[in-house]
Order: structure tokens, then C-alpha cells, then sequence
């Protein structure tokens, strides 16, 4: 399932705070005392600020980098790897070009005399920032997910009740039992197996407690459930059709958004022997499902909440980076969700 996310660390004032933190103790804690203060060690303290200056805004880069490119939820033998490497390469690079500029305006630095010290330092100064980034993204991610996950929960739950609500309401009961005492009297067995499909469309709907996703072929369940339930009341009027390839079938979406929007076709629209409404449900460029119907609105609207297309957008705002499309002409009602995949 497509992740987003949150690149933005806030680390403005841990920069403030933590770049002269660390340029001064750092030197400190690994035995180089700037002694007194003079202009030598002015310069001492303004060149260590420097380069942590360039290590700690240089690893910075390669760790938002990597986090973007390769995830640690995603790829994270690759991004440790990487990462290893590019930061090593990255504080070589800084201790070549800080010793070049020294040199050229005739500053006389100790690297000479101890580069294998120096680079053993500097690398540990290096990877010491580096885990503060990680630390941070780790810690940023952690809140994002958690936010994330009680957000959608409560969508999913909101769904599931508006669900219920409009399936229990007396209009949707009063119609089930007219057309079941129907049943009873032209097809006994005919109303057995309205029954048992009605008991498992509520069974099914009760079970998603919890799930944030589904598969397209246990969606599809509930559609055809909800629709079986609605065609014995409209006859021929009412025609549903499915046109989702197999290889669809095993990818993901969020609980009841297809039987949701089919459920607001029949909701709102006539439907009748002179204008009997059609139903369409397509794949689109294997990223999206379409669910379009004829557009032939009520003059006085079924009872609603109003929140199935804001609560379907909303939970797909949490879910994947597509956005919900919603499509109205003179002629059809037409809503693309995007469809959703599993990381691997």
C-alpha cells in the first residue's frame, strides 16, 4: 500500500541549538581543548563550528535522500548500506576540500601529522549526527503512523456505521420486508435464500470491524450482496455491471467505498420502468475503479447523512497518495477510487 511520508523533520531549532553544541563539545569529549581564548583558538572554535556546519547539513541531505528513495520499512539493508558509503565518502570529501582551503591560505592544520586520528574523529562526529537525523525520522514517522492509524480508524468505523444506519433505517427495512412477504408468497425457496444472503450481507459488514483494507474481490462481495438485495425489490429496472479484471481482484481497498457508492446510485436516483437506472463497474488503467451510473437524480432525495463521499475521500487521503475523482456530466455520476497495493 502507497506510503506517504513526512519528509518535513522540524529540526530548525535542533540545528540551532545542536550544530554549536556539538562543535564545541565534541572537540572536548575526544581530548582537544581550545585552551585560551585567543585568536587561535577563535579561529579553532569557528572552524570546528564549519565543519560541523557542513557534516551535520551534509548528512542531513543524505538521510532525507535516502528516506525518500529507500525507506527503512521498505528497503532497509539498502538504505543502511547507502547510507554508509555516501556519509564516508561525504566526510572524506569535506576533510579533502577543509585541508585544501587551510592550505591555500596558509593555515597550518595537525592533518598531516595525524590523518588516521583525524578521519577516525571526524567520521565519528559524522555517524554521531547521523544517528540524530535517524533518531529524529524514526521518531517523526512513528508519530505520523500513529496519527495516521487513529484517523482511519475512526473513518472506518464512521463508514461502517453510516452503513449500518442507512441499512437498518425503517425506509430500507420496510422495503426488505415488503419485498420478502413477496418472496413468501410467489417463492418460499426464492425467500429462504433472500434471507440467509440478507443475514450475510449484516455478518460481512460486522466482520470489517477493524480492517483498514480489503480485497477487491471481498468488495465486490458486498456489492453483490447489497445489489442482490435491491434487485429482488427493482426487478429489471436496476442492472449492475462488473467489468473488474482477475488480475484486480487480489488488490486492496478501503471497507465498503464500492458498496457505499452503489448504494448512492440507487439512493438518489429514479428508477423506474421508463428510466431505469444502470450501474457500471470498471477498472481503469489498472489504478483506478470506476463505479459511474446514469444520472437521473430524484426530485426528493432518499434520506442521507450527506458523509459517504466525504468519509470515502477522507479515508483515501490516509491511504494513498491519489486523490478520490469525483465526475459529473448532464448524463452520468462518475467516482474513480484509486486502487490500492500492498508494499512489498
Amino acid at each position: 500500500m502507497p506510503q506517504n511520508y513526512k519528509f518535513d523533520i522540524g529540526d530548525k531549532w535542533g540545528m540551532i541549538i545542536g550544530i554549536p553544541l556539538v562543535a564545541i563539545l565534541a572537540p572536548i569529549a575526544f581530548g582537544h581543548y581550545f585552551g585560551e581564548m585567543n585568536k587561535e583558538t577563535m579561529f579553532a572554535i569557528s572552524s570546528s563550528v564549519t565543519t560541523t556546519l557542513l557534516m551535520w547539513l551534509g548528512v542531513r541531505a543524505i538521510v532525507v535522500f535516502l528516506w525518500k528513495k529507500y525507506p527503512w520499512v521498505k528497503n532497509p539493508f539498502k538504505h543502511l548500506f547507502i547510507e554508509i558509503i555516501a556519509i564516508t565518502a561525504y566526510t572524506a570529501l569535506i576533510g579533502f576540500l577543509l585541508f585544501v582551503f587551510y592550505s591555500f591560505i596558509g593555515i597550518e592544520t595537525d592533518f598531516e601529522e595525524g590523518l588516521a586520528p583525524n578521519a577516525f574523529f571526524t567520521l565519528l562526529i559524522t555517524f554521531f549526527i547521523t544517528s540524530i537525523h535517524e533518531g529524529v525520522f524514526f521518531y517523526q514517522q512513528w508519530k505520523t503512523w500513529h496519527s495516521r492509524s487513529e484517523k482511519l480508524e475512526e473513518e472506518n468505523i464512521r463508514s461502517q456505521y453510516e452503513t449500518l444506519k442507512s441499512q437498518i433505517n425503517p425506509h430500507f427495512l420496510f422495503n426488505n420486508l415488503n419485498t420478502l412477504a413477496s418472496l413468501i408468497e410467489e417463492n418460499p425457496k426464492v425467500a429462504v435464500d433472500y434471507v440467509n444472503r440478507t443475514a450475510d450481507y449484516y455478518r460481512k459488514i460486522l466482520n470489517l470491524r477493524g480492517q483498514e483494507i480489503i480485497t477487491i474481490s471481498e468488495e465486490l462481495e458486498l456489492v453483490n450482496d447489497y445489489f442482490f438485495l435491491q434487485k429482488k425489490r427493482f426487478g429489471d429496472n436496476l442492472s449492475i455491471s462488473i467489468n473488474i479484471p482477475e488480475a484486480i481482484l487480489t488488490t486492496f481497498a478501503a471497507p465498503l467505498t464500492l458498496q457505499m457508492l452503489v448504494e448512492n446510485a440507487i439512493k438518489h436516483n429514479i428508477i423506474s420502468a421508463e428510466m431505469p437506472l444502470s450501474i457500471e463497474l470498471t477498472a481503469e488503467n489498472g489504478s483506478y475503479i470506476q463505479v459511474k451510473n446514469n444520472l437521473q437524480k430524484r426530485a426528493e432525495s432518499a434520506p442521507s447523512s450527506k458523509l459517504g463521499l466525504k468519509n470515502i475521500t477522507e479515508r483515501y487521503n490516509y491511504l494513498s497518495p491519489s486523490k478520490v475523482e469525483i465526475i459529473i456530466t448532464s448524463f452520468n455520476f462518475t467516482v474513480s477510487v484509486p486502487i490500492l497495493m500492498l508494499n512489498k
